[in-house]
């Protein structure tokens, strides 16, 4: 009596299904390093030893804006191998532009009209101003404080509490229609990250400035992640 012998090919196929499905996860994973950035930035890795101060001044940016793009709300929480979205701070032009065309002249962008209403932050003077001084370009204000105590200067959310270079004690509040405020050279900070606080809400105390001959507060407005100059929004 013959007895037919049928192929074991149930194994093969199940093991070829199982393989296939590696290759494909290994495809995706060795790919997805390959997406590129959103239009004005690139990648950054980061490295041992890097902190976000480091990070944007050897990259030229803008430690606000490396924040603010990537939703960073503790600054001690970057580890090596951390994929950011660096700001390039350069303008995309379409590809369809002509290359014999002759670049626009800048000009000095003005503010956007403010839906958010701001309050001064502390009473004092402004020993320092937005712009160019001497040989140094300040991206806010600094004020000579009549009191320690600092305000919120409008109702928001806190989404950055922590240390931030020169600017030692520093928070960032996000207000409505994509403003931020910043209130750095902080000696103390009341308020926590993801807090909702009201205009003149206490944020903390200024901190003594030998440079400013008393209490000093550092204070930026921003609109997405430009900065202007807090005079033209303040009352």
């Amino acid at each position: 009596m013959i007895t037919e012998h049928k192929p074991k090919t149930a194994g093969l196929r199940l093991s070829t299904g199982i393989s296939g499905r590696i290759i494909c996860c290994i495809f995706i994973l060795a790919f997805s390093g390959c997406i590129p950035p959103p239009a004005g930035y690139r990648w950054y890795y980061v490295r041992r030893g890097d902190t976000l101060w480091s990070i944007a001044r050897k990259n030229k940016s803008d430690f606000f804006s490396l924040v603010n793009a990537n939703g960073i709300r503790n600054p001690s929480r970057i580890y090596p191998g951390m994929k950011l979205k660096l700001p390039t701070g350069r303008r995309v032009v379409s590809r369809k532009a002509s290359k014999s065309a002759k670049p626009a002249k800048r000009v000095k962008k003005a503010a956007p009209s403010s839906s958010v209403s701001f309050a001064w932050p502390a009473k004092g003077k402004v020993v320092k101003h937005f712009g160019k001084n001497n040989l140094t370009r300040s991206l806010g204000i600094v004020i000579k404080a009549n009191k320690p105590s600092v305000k919120s200067a409008a109702p928001g959310k806190v989404s950055f509490c922590g240390k931030a270079g020169n600017f030692g004690n520093t928070v960032i509040i996000k207000h409505a229609a994509g403003y931020h405020s910043v209130y750095g050279y902080l000696d103390r900070i009341s308020v926590k990250t993801d807090e909702s606080v009201a205009r003149g809400t206490l944020i903390g105390s200024c901190l003594r400035n030998k440079k400013y001959g008393g209490r000093a507060l550092y204070f930026e407005i921003r609109f997405d992640t430009e900065a202007y100059d807090p005079l033209m929004y303040l009352n």
